[in-house]
């Protein structure tokens, strides 16, 4: 069986489908840590969602393939709080098919490389509280999580926060990221 081919591709606002999809194939594998009651958003309320952030300004995102097949994205945005300036690591999924391959290792690797060369100092994200899965994967990549919790659509969340200048640049510019842990507002 010949090896599968990875493709890259900026992702613009008629990319939306695509990139609700993934999400919503992800957010489905949440059920085993989700609160009682709980349900992914609808189909077209993600296609809505998807369009609104890929509309943005400062919204970069990438779309990956293999063999031809949407099997990920990551999605990014200026941070919308003052300091310190960073982006927003707004959407990484992989579609569980291609779970453990390294898809997802390779999309937050693109997601870091996007950040810096917007001369971002700081990125955020935020994951569910109970996706162990999900928290594993940013604490491994330098992620550290904050005290922030926030609760949307009855999930808990957590933020996480890390430096993307190199250890010496944070060294003298932020004791905070010295520290790798941030403090959002």
């Amino acid at each position: 069986m010949p090896p599968e081919r990875v493709t890259f591709r900026r992702a613009w606002p008629a990319d939306a489908e695509t990139i609700a999809r993934t999400v919503g194939l992800g957010m489905e594998t949440w059920h085993a840590f989700a609160p009682a009651g709980w349900t992914p958003r609808a189909h077209r309320q993600g296609v809505g969602f998807a369009r609104e952030a890929l509309s943005a300004t400062s919204a970069w995102a990438v779309l990956a393939f293999v063999d031809g097949e949407p099997a990920g994205h990551f999605a990014m945005t200026a941070g919308d709080w003052d300091e310190p300036l960073a982006a927003e690591l707004k959407s990484l999924f992989v579609r569980p098919r291609w779970f453990g391959t390294g898809l997802a290792d390779r999309l937050h690797e693109a997601f870091v490389e996007a950040a810096r060369e917007r001369g971002y100092p700081w990125a955020w994200l935020s994951t569910p509280a109970g996706n162990a899965r999900a928290r594993r994967f940013y604490e491994r990549r330098e992620w550290r999580a904050d005290t922030l919790v926030e609760t949307h659509r009855g999930m808990p969340w957590v933020s996480y926060g890390r430096s993307l200048l190199p250890p010496a640049a944070a060294s003298r510019q932020n004791p905070a990221v010295d520290a790798r842990v941030g403090s959002r507002p």
